[in-house]
């Protein structure tokens, strides 16, 4: 196994508990998907970009139906963010299905996506849901 590519810190917590443990599921996915990548294993590759998608997909929803039910006034911003992020790795997914080598810009897009969009982005809602949900 190649060395951990994402790791996770505390500053990354929301302590919104179901966000965190989802969001640190992500990150396994991403290294599962890296480890694949460095040891040039194709089929696993496919096999971690699937089951990224799968759970991105039923992530984003959960955390929008927190945010719906928390009347979060950004969420219609924030799904345009999570629909990008998933079309973008959708096309990945569509190039490597085509057989192209999209292993590296695919790395370079996980690298830094998820924790900026957790900081930049998750983080800005956190005192209104838990203040709404009385979380």
């Amino acid at each position: 196994m190649a060395d951990t590519f994402l790791h996770w810190t505390s500053d990354l917590d929301t302590g919104i508990e179901q966000v965190d443990e989802q969001h640190k599921i992500l990150v396994q996915y991403i290294n599962e998907m890296h480890d694949a990548h460095v040891a040039n294993d194709r089929e696993g590759m496919g096999v971690a970009l699937d089951h990224l998608i799968e759970y991105t997909v039923q992530h984003f929803s959960d955390e929008e139906s927190l945010l719906e039910m928390a009347e979060y006034p950004l969420l219609d911003a924030h799904h345009r963010v999570h629909e990008n992020f998933v079309n973008k790795v959708k096309t990945f997914k569509g190039r490597f299905d085509n057989g192209d080598d999209v292993g590296q810009e695919m790395m370079d897009l996980l690298e830094t996506w998820l924790f900026l969009h957790i900081r930049r982005n998750d983080h800005g809602y956190v005192k209104h849901v838990k203040e709404k949900l009385g979380l």
